[in-house]
């Protein structure tokens, strides 16, 4: 019985070894997407796949490969072994170490841009604050100030998330400081949707009218100038508590646990670069966008910036028992 132990042992030590030897010669996958937290992809490891990060610290070390593209939005980056595809950075920062290698292209948007000498890039190295692709979309001559806004926009996706970036981070700052509030808005946009845009509906019809009174006089133009960004301001906090509900799915769709800041920025961020890339669809994208501002304006009226609990239905009375 020891004998057959000690011939037992040996193999299963060889098997075990020859298992993490496979494991290691085998290339891993990255997770596509990697929103918030880090990533890294460590010394003597190749990583096969294009690698997308959006607010997340990505690190490429020293001897390490990633073979495929990488793009980052916000966030920090560090290339210090092989990239064998194109890397791309709008906003954040990017840094190249003395021994990072890449072979495609490299564009720096709205990123700071740090190559440490010895660091090569095979391919065309483009570091400022315009877009790697430009979309080839018709001229607007006789188009609506609208769409021709909306092609402008869509002309400079650059521009357009850095706007989104800098939303999230508003996002994240008022999810610090009022989560109870944006937690009562964004309940009441969920559960409440159809009430909250009839009555936003409302809010706005009046508001409009109001200010346009108010615009007609000389003394009333700096009350319509604050009553417009009142009504802005009301939007863009309804936007920010459904970004939140955003937030929400995609940490639970890509199995994260983030904080609720965390949570908020990414989120309206998602939701604004969504509704740019809408409006590029005529009458449907800005409709839908125009629905989804009235939702948000009736929840934050009806809550009242989120200081109360958003209404509920009334029970119906109960009939009179007869007698």
């Amino acid at each position: 019985m020891l004998a057959g132990r000690r011939t037992v042992l040996p193999a299963l030590a060889l098997v075990a070894v020859l298992g993490v030897a496979a494991a290691q010669q085998q290339p891993a996958r990255p997770p596509g997407v990697v929103v918030g937290g880090s990533y890294a992809v460590v010394a003597g490891q190749t990583v096969r796949g294009d690698l997308v990060a959006i607010g997340a610290s990505v690190v490429i070390e020293a001897g390490a490969t990633l073979d495929g593209a990488l793009t980052v939005v916000g966030g920090s980056t560090v290339v210090d072994g092989l990239v064998t595809g194109a890397v791309h950075a709008y906003g954040g920062a990017l840094s190249l170490g003395s021994s990072a290698r890449v072979l495609g292209d490299l564009s720096s948007n709205y990123a700071a841009y740090d190559p440490t000498p010895g660091s090569r890039v095979e391919g065309t190295v483009q570091a400022g604050n315009e877009p790697p692709v430009r979309f080839a979309l018709p001229a607007d001559v006789g188009a609506p100030a609208g769409l021709a806004s909306r092609a402008v926009a869509a002309r400079n996706p650059a521009d357009a998330v850095v706007r989104s970036l800098a939303l999230g981070l508003v996002a994240a700052l008022l999810m610090a400081a009022l989560p109870l509030r944006v937690g009562r808005v964004r309940d009441t946009m969920l559960h409440h949707p159809a009430r909250a845009g009839l009555d936003g509906f409302v809010t706005f019809v009046v508001a409009v009218l109001i200010l346009v009174l108010l615009a007609v006089t000389l003394i009333g133009i700096p009350l319509a100038i604050a009553g417009g960004a009142l009504l802005y301001a009301t939007v863009l906090f309804g936007l920010i508590a459904f970004g939140d509900a955003v937030g929400s799915a995609l940490a639970a769709r890509f199995e994260q646990t983030w904080s609720a800041p965390m949570r908020a920025g990414v989120g309206t961020f998602s939701v604004s670069v969504g509704l740019l890339v809408l409006q590029v669809i005529p009458v449907l994208g800005g409709l839908a966008g125009f629905l989804l501002a009235l939702v948000a304006l009736g929840a934050v009226r009806s809550t009242r910036f989120g200081g109360r609990e958003p209404r509920s239905r009334e029970p119906a009375a109960a009939a009179p028992q007869g007698g």
